[in-house]
């Protein structure tokens, strides 16, 4: 098959929906078709009908559509009645059905009404969404690294209107609703359910579903709908780490791999693992914080800059370049130069 966007391309074939308005028209003009259709036939078989409210006057077709309307509406006031055996037959046999018909008629556009205002609000819900989020922050999957993620963002001050989190599971998307995220339930490989998500817009997306595969499909699309947005996977195999970084994810972390030295640390060191883990969690003690470098701040050393005073430097990003801290001391740093360094909670600069 032809590609998007190719000549023989056609999309996949699909009935148009029609308007809401055609298919309440539709309805209407069966309704009038069937009540023009009755009155018609008690027209020709009026001599079987009573007029109780004019008696003796003949009847006439203003009437008989009167008595048409409030027949089939089953509302029947009893000014005017069937008063023969032929006209009583008629109403008990083929009216009757045509009531049916009319009041299932009726439910249908009721229904249909109540579908078209659903999806008005939706589409309303939808576009107020899309016209608020920008630099916002996509997370793909809501479970246990889903829910850390948001934690960790939510420490770090991002805004939970600012985070929307996609997952399939109905539960974990009321969980995150009820956190006050916005909380979309689909595949987050779908390109609907990104656009919903408004990814184009986004400042980053990180993706951690269950399994390694769906991660990479989940980063080839994000890559391909918003190749601008910074896309941070986890990985569950070292293997799939290359693979991830080919589908387009700037940053790979695998959480089992540093799980799995953490518990290694602690068999030879007894205290270095609980710092470590103090640095990885956010607001307390000991944090990971960075401090980008102006451009009237280049030339100088890092003791030229009296805000990290005190403060352990761990090393500077430069570009793709990891400066170690040994380093650090007597470098001239440059305009965008990252410093990364530790600190105490009270005093970290994110």
């Amino acid at each position: 098959m032809d590609a998007p966007g190719e000549p023989g391309y056609r999309g996949v074939l699909q009935r148009r929906r029609r308007s809401i308005w055609w298919s309440l028209l539709r309805r209407l003009a069966l309704a009038c078709a069937i009540i023009l259709a009755v009155t018609t036939l008690l027209w020709f078989t009026r001599g079987g009908l009573l007029d109780n409210a004019n008696p003796g006057r003949p009847l006439t077709f203003a009437t008989t559509f009167y008595f048409t309307v409030v027949t089939l509406t089953t509302v029947g006031y009893g000014d005017v009645i069937p008063a023969t055996d032929g006209a009583r037959l008629i109403n008990a046999v083929l009216l009757t059905p045509i009531r049916v018909f009319i009041f299932f008629l009726f439910l249908g556009t009721a229904y249909e009404l109540s579908v078209a205002a659903h999806r008005f609000r939706e589409r309303y819900h939808m576009e107020q969404l899309h016209a608020r989020l920008s630099g916002h922050v996509v997370v793909c999957g809501y479970g246990v690294k889903g829910r850390t993620i948001v934690a960790e963002l939510l420490a770090h001050g991002q805004r939970p209107e600012a985070i929307v989190v996609i997952d399939p599971g109905e539960k974990a998307v009321a969980e995150a609703a009820a956190r006050g995220l916005v909380a979309l339930r689909g595949d987050a490989a779908s390109e609907a359910i990104l656009r919903t998500a408004v990814v184009d817009k986004a400042a980053y997306a990180l993706v951690a579903p269950d399994r390694d595969d769906t991660c990479v499909l989940i980063c080839l699309t994000i890559n391909d709908l918003a190749p601008g947005v910074h896309l941070v996977a986890a990985a569950h195999e070292d293997e799939n780490v290359k693979l991830l970084y080919r589908a387009g994810a700037d940053v790979v972390v695998s959480p089992s791999t540093s799980g799995g030295r953490l518990m290694a640390a602690a068999v030879r060191q007894r205290a270095v693992p609980r710092f470590l883990e103090d640095l990885l969690a956010f607001g307390q003690g000991l944090d990971a914080a960075e401090r980008a470098v102006a451009p009237g701040e280049a030339g100088g050393t890092i003791a030229d800059l009296p805000d990290l005073a005190g403060c352990l430097v761990l090393g500077i990003a430069r570009g793709d370049r990891r400066i170690l801290y040994n380093r650090c001391a007597t470098l001239p740093l440059e305009a965008g130069d990252v410093v990364v360094y530790l600190t105490d909670h009270g005093r970290a600069r994110v």
